[in-house]
C-alpha cells in the first residue's frame, strides 16, 4: 500500500513539474500577451495543484492533505479570476493580438484603447459624405499589426471597402548626404542597398495587411508605391476616404530607424482627418 501511495505521490509531482516546464515555455514561446497569459495560469492551477497533491501523497499525513486540499481549492477560486481581469486590461489598454488572430470576438463587445468607436467616427453621414473606402498607409513599425486590425474593423463598421498601401519614401532613402570625390559608387550602393531592404520590409507588411484583409470578408486591394509619401497619399484620398496610419513608423520602412510624429510630418490638409492607429 505504501508503495502504492509512494508511486501515486511520485506520479503527480512528475506531471506538476512537467505542467509547470510546458507553461514556462509557452510563455517564452507563445507570439502575444493573450497566448502567454493562457500558459501562465494553467500552470498555476493544474501545475502547481499537481505538485501539492503529490507532495500531500508522499507525506501521507491528515493535515498535510488539508492544507494541500484548502491550497488547490484556492488557487482554483483566484488564478481563473485573476488571469480574467489580467487579459481583460490587456484588451483594453490595446494589447495587439497575434498577426496569426482570425477573429476577434470581444470586437464591440468591450471597448479598446486605439480602437475606432461609433463617437469618435461618427456613422460617416451626420458630419459629411460616407465613408466608402478606408484607406491604410503601411509602413513597418511597432504597432502596424494593431494598426492592421484597427483598420479593418473601421472598415467594418463603414461598410467600406478596404485599401492598403506600402508606401517606400525613396528621396529619403537615397539622400545619403555629402559625398566626397571619389565615393559615388559607394553613394550608389547604399542608396540601392537602402531601397532593397525597404522593398523587402514592405513586402512583409503586405503580407500581413493581405492575411488581414482575406480574413476580414471585405472588398480590399493592396499595392506597393514608390516616390513621396505626401503626394502620393494626398492623391488618393477625397471626401469618401478615411486615410490611416500606424503610430511611430516611417515609410522608410525601418530601414533608417526612424521614429516620427506621423501626422505632423505629412502635414496633409484633406477632406476628413487622417487617424493615427497603433
Amino acid at each position: 500500500m505504501n508503495a502504492l501511495v509512494e508511486t501515486l505521490g511520485a506520479l503527480l509531482l512528475l506531471a506538476g513539474a512537467l505542467l509547470c516546464l510546458l507553461a514556462a515555455v509557452g510563455v517564452l514561446r507563445l507570439p502575444d500577451f493573450f497566448l502567454r497569459t493562457h500558459a501562465a495560469t494553467k500552470a498555476g492551477v493544474a501545475g502547481s495543484g499537481l505538485v501539492l497533491l503529490g507532495v500531500a501523497a508522499l507525506l501521507g499525513e491528515p493535515g498535510v492533505w488539508l492544507k494541500a486540499a484548502l491550497a488547490v481549492l484556492f488557487l482554483l477560486l483566484t488564478t481563473p479570476v485573476a488571469g480574467h481581469l489580467i487579459g481583460r486590461a490587456g484588451y483594453v489598454s490595446g494589447v495587439p493580438l497575434w498577426r496569426g488572430t482570425h477573429e476577434d470576438a470581444l470586437a464591440g463587445v468591450l471597448p479598446r484603447a486605439g480602437e475606432p468607436d461609433a463617437e469618435a467616427d461618427g456613422d460617416g453621414h451626420a458630419d459629411g459624405p460616407p465613408v466608402q473606402r478606408v484607406v491604410l498607409a503601411l509602413a513597418h513599425g511597432p504597432f502596424i499589426d494593431a494598426a492592421i486590425a484597427q483598420a479593418v474593423l473601421l472598415a467594418q463598421r463603414h461598410g467600406a471597402e478596404l485599401h492598403g498601401v506600402a508606401v517606400i519614401d525613396v528621396p529619403r532613402l537615397q539622400n545619403v548626404g555629402p559625398v566626397p570625390i571619389g565615393a559615388g559608387w559607394h553613394a550608389q550602393r547604399m542608396r540601392e542597398h537602402r531601397i532593397a531592404q525597404a522593398r523587402r520590409a514592405a513586402a512583409d507588411v503586405l503580407q500581413r495587411f493581405e492575411a488581414a484583409a482575406r480574413a476580414s470578408g471585405l472588398r480590399w486591394s493592396a499595392r506597393l508605391d514608390e516616390g513621396a509619401p505626401r503626394a502620393l497619399l494626398r492623391e488618393r484620398c477625397d471626401a469618401h476616404t478615411q486615410l490611416v496610419l500606424a503610430a511611430g513608423a516611417w515609410f522608410d520602412q525601418g530601414v533608417l530607424g526612424l521614429r516620427v510624429d506621423v501626422a505632423q510630418r505629412l502635414d496633409l490638409a484633406l477632406p476628413r482627418p487622417l487617424r493615427v492607429l497603433g
